[in-house]
């Protein structure tokens, strides 16, 4: 198997691999446009034969935090570790951005147990993440999801200050 920082011409596999999701909320539904412009987070993995297998994306906040989003595999990838293998050059290139704190909402916390994330009791504090994706997710007031991080918790917001993230929060509650 090879993990790899993705191309344009993955674009078309990740945005059916994400979007067969995000009918049931499991991932944000994300454009063809948008997966494009963004190509640059994402990092792939795929067999020896060069048959696409999954995703991971990685979006930087700024050099306080940085996101693990759209990890998923494609369901005959499973249990071949391709989503931990994803996972691990994430974090890796987290690192190498010098970013202490990786951030993720999962609905599966236990994977992400087994690569030092830990929960995160209040969601307002990733600020960062609710100003840039919450607000926008059709389960705001209904979440579902694990905060995780890795790493301490950012101690500043570039997106929207602390006090207006808990807000939001508690409107979901």
């Amino acid at each position: 198997m090879l993990v790899r920082k993705a191309r344009l011409q993955d674009a078309s596999n990740v945005y059916d691999l994400v979007n067969s999701l995000s009918g049931d909320g499991t991932l944000l539904k994300r454009s063809f446009a948008e997966i494009c412009e963004n190509i640059r987070d994402f990092t792939v993995a795929e067999s020896d034969a060069g048959i696409f297998l999954g995703c991971g994306a990685l979006h930087l906040y700024g050099p306080h935090l940085c996101e693990v989003r759209s990890i998923v595999v494609k369901p005959e990838a499973k249990g071949q570790r391709a989503g931990g293998r994803i996972l691990s050059a994430l974090i890796e290139e987290a690192e190498e951005h010098g970013i202490q704190s990786v951030c993720l909402f999962t609905r599966i916390p236990d994977f992400f147990f087994k690569y030092g994330f830990r929960t995160v009791e209040d969601k307002a504090d990733l600020p960062d993440k609710i100003f840039k994706d919450c607000q926008n997710c059709p389960r705001l007031h209904r979440c579902d999801e694990v905060a995780m991080v890795r790493g301490r918790l950012p101690r500043i917001s570039i997106l929207g200050p602390r006090k207006e993230a808990q807000e939001l929060v508690r409107l979901s509650g």
